[in-house]
């Protein structure tokens, strides 16, 4: 039997690796895992999954066996010896989970332009020989919940002035006397279009969630949870929703999916954060009670259905991973949480194949992930 480790795959893990240490509340473990948690949950924003082996070193730091520095020091051994043995974006996926948690442990921080360039220039060092560069040219991406249509991001020529500029608003607003709810509104609006300036070439996302979560805990907020963690690709697809707008097809900038991830995180509340509503063309036909409280708590008109079958052929995929692919959507749907085993059952394929599909579909953004940091459950999000 080959050992993950050594071929960087990653087993199926059913269970959030860090919860016990949570749960056990002793308090110096307790944080470490929460940053560890965070940190993993993270590398979704770009659809990325940490090997286990970075979660095993994790534990052993959260232990107090090692340090974050030999933590680091490991995953760079690993990877000068696993050359080309691991999956696409799990080196990348580990590195920056790492810098990640050791951000997040430490308690300094200030408010400024410079402090959000720094920590890009921490998380990607050894990732991106970009990290901590301004983009100087302009940049487009396609996103699932747009039907393959991009946010319009700003403008190489100006980036740094407009970051100034929102940093400067910033620091002068005032949050006397606002409620809750006003507070949220405001912080949405805040990441949202800092979020939107995409300053860099890639790692935005991580970067303006490392930076907001510690702009949060600095105001006060406790934001040591896990709905980044676990909410990682909706807060990134909230993102987008809130910048994105195509008024000859009655799409306008919305800003609730976002508010109603803040609420959750910020005032404990329990709204459903769901990838699936946030498409442009989601709409829930069989549940109506579902439909009513997705209407309810995040106040979205909700659009047309995407066929996947539709999905598919914009995809640059062979024809046997979109029969497969059409496969799993006839037998599971929309509704049925799935696995690595039922993959097997249902295409009669073996183990690697396997987990190799349900990692192409989550990257293509098809499926969430119901469970496991690494190849747990899932179920299709179109």
């Amino acid at each position: 039997m080959k050992d993950s480790k050594k071929t960087g795959e990653i087993n199926e893990i059913n269970e959030d690796p860090f919860e016990e240490y949570i749960r056990l509340g002793e308090p110096d473990k307790a944080d470490k895992a929460y940053a560890w948690q965070t940190a993993v949950g993270l590398q979704d924003v770009d659809r990325l999954q940490p090997s286990e082996y970075l979660l095993d070193t994790a534990k052993e730091n959260i232990d107090g066996y090692i340090s974050i520095d030999e933590v680091k020091k490991r995953i760079d051994s690993y990877y000068r010896e696993a050359a080309n043995h691991v999956p696409e974006g799990t080196e990348e996926a580990d590195k920056v989970a790492v810098h990640i948690a050791e951000i997040l442990s430490d308690s300094s921080f200030v408010f400024s332009p410079a402090q959000y360039i720094s920590i890009h220039r921490r998380l990607f060092t050894g990732v991106y020989s970009h990290a901590g560069k301004i983009r100087d040219y302009n940049i487009r991406k396609d996103e699932w919940v747009l039907d393959g249509a991009s946010v319009m991001y700003g403008g190489a020529l100006e980036l740094r002035e407009t970051l100034e500029y929102d940093f400067k608003t910033e620091q002068e607003f005032s949050y006397v006397d606002l409620t809750m709810s006003e507070i949220i509104k405001h912080l949405a609006r805040f990441v949202s279009q800092l979020w939107q300036i995409h300053i860099f070439c890639e790692g935005n996302t991580r970067t303006t969630a490392v930076f907001f979560i510690k702009y949060l805990r600095s105001m006060g907020f406790d934001v040591a949870n896990d709905v980044f963690a676990k909410n990682a690709w909706y807060f990134r697809n909230s993102l987008v929703r809130a910048n994105y707008r195509d008024v000859k097809n009655g799409v306008y900038e919305d800003m609730s999916f976002l508010e109603a991830f803040l609420r959750n995180l910020l005032m404990g509340e329990h709204n459903e954060l769901k990838n699936r509503y946030l498409h442009i063309r989601w709409e829930e036909t069989t549940h109506s009670t579902s439909k009513q409280h997705i209407e309810q708590h995040i106040g979205q008109h909700i659009p047309k259905k995407n066929s996947i079958l539709n999905l598919l052929d914009t995809k640059e995929i062979s024809s046997k991973t979109k029969s497969n692919i059409t496969k799993l959507y006839e037998a599971f749907g929309m509704e049925k949480i799935f696995g690595r085993s039922d993959v097997i059952e249902v295409l009669g394929i073996t183990e690697r194949p396997a987990s190799t599909l349900l990692g192409k579909m989550y990257s293509l953004g098809l499926t969430e992930k119901i469970t496991g940091a690494g190849k747990g459950k899932y179920r299709f999000t179109v």
